[in-house]
């Protein structure tokens, strides 16, 4: 078995490990996962936690000193961890401990929730799967991270441990176009004390005027994310975002194409809410002949919220998925690679960025896929 293949095993089926200390439960994404280097060539965040991971038939074991990943006895791959982060030990300037500030999602890649919270948590507008308030209840983290200590954590991070782009998402709030302002300010002071690529996460916002805004103030890559392209899956599991709509995305992914550029604009695409398997081929499609990133991700269960007994899907759905996105993103001149800061860049969630490496970009074709793209 290749390492693409094991990380997409190991991804649908979890890692038992012996220690569970200190792994991240909550939050706004993918969560209960270690990051693991799968010998020889490709990375990717592990879920460890779940009950679904107890019947997994792979556990970490080690042997004379180093680490494997063992299948009924057999060791798949040797693999490397990457270890709590070295800023994690320090405090800011104001005693917070820097780890609540912000985590370091893969080696390169330092990531944290701007704003902790979200108005659709609160109603019938939330979204099933998300654990966005659970590590704030945990007392892990703050509810909104201030320019000064992200300032001083980031730059530590960069010193202690190489990173080399920052995330930023954020819950819904109330008052969305204060939240952007505030955005566009830490987005600012930031970027003028790291020069570090940014990438921001935001929903749709009614002013696209806030693209430019949210560019000029030191944003490089945008993620507007959608999470499912089956309509019916939109309106059950996302309904706060089905309210925002289907046509809102698609202008808005437009709209910071123009802004951004090509493959700075991604959008997270879960497999596993119950959708329909071609709508997610289809999705990938209008993304790529709109340049936008279709970053296909399988769901992990998160405790604690409406979806904490659903499994992830099975590995040869993603893998057959995988092979058909990267099939049409081979046809565009661009993909994974091209992306400067963000999810994209860091790649542990997804083995998409894997399935792309090794076809070669080709534009035959391409007019006939636009053809098959409607946007409506």
């Amino acid at each position: 078995m290749d390492s693409k293949t094991l990380k997409v095993e190991l991804q649908s089926y979890g890692l038992r490990i012996p220690d569970m200390k200190d792994i991240r439960r909550g939050g706004a994404g993918p969560t209960g996962g270690i990051h693991l280097r799968i010998l020889p060539d490709t990375e990717g965040n592990i879920p460890v936690v779940g009950d679904f991971v107890d019947s997994s038939p792979y556990y970490l074991d080690q042997i004379n000193g180093e680490y494997w990943v063992i299948r009924e006895g057999v060791a798949m791959a040797q693999v490397e961890l990457m270890g709590a982060a070295k800023f994690y030990d320090h405090r800011t300037s104001i005693g917070t401990p820097m780890q609540k500030i912000g985590l370091l999602h893969c080696p390169t890649t330092f990531a944290t929730t701007l704003l902790q919270t979200c108005v659709f948590w609160e109603d019938w507008r939330r979204c099933k799967f998300c654990g966005i308030e659970l590590t704030l209840k945990d007392r892990t983290t703050v509810g909104f991270k201030d320019a000064k200590s992200l300032v001083e954590t980031i730059l530590l991070a960069r010193e202690l441990d190489g990173i080399s782009n920052i995330v930023f998402t954020s819950g819904v709030a109330k008052d969305e176009e204060k939240a952007l302002g505030k955005y566009a300010e830490l987005c600012s002071e930031v970027k003028e004390a790291t020069r570090l690529p940014i990438q921001l996460q935001i929903v749709p916002p009614e002013d696209l005027g806030w693209l430019e805004r949210l560019k000029d103030s030191g944003v490089d890559a945008l993620g507007v994310h959608i999470e499912t392209f089956d309509l019916a899956v939109f309106e059950k599991i996302t309904p706060g975002k089905a309210k925002i709509g289907f046509n809102k995305y698609v202008e808005t992914w437009k709209k910071a194409v123009d802004v951004f550029g090509r493959w700075q604009v991604s959008t997270y695409v879960l497999v596993g809410l119950g959708e329909r398997m071609e709508t997610i081929i289809d999705g990938a499609a209008l993304c790529a002949g709109i340049g936008v990133y279709p970053f296909i991700v399988p769901f992990r269960p998160i405790a604690g919220t409406p979806m904490e007994d659903v499994k992830p899907p099975e590995p040869q759905v993603m893998e057959y998925i995988y092979t058909e996105a990267a099939k049409i993103l081979s046809k565009f001149d661009g993909g994974a690679k091209s992306s400067r800061a963000g999810c994209v860049s860091c790649g542990e969630c997804s083995a998409l960025p894997d399935f792309e490496k090794g076809l070669k970009p080709s534009n035959a074709g391409f007019k006939k896929l636009l053809k098959q793209i409607s946007v409506s």
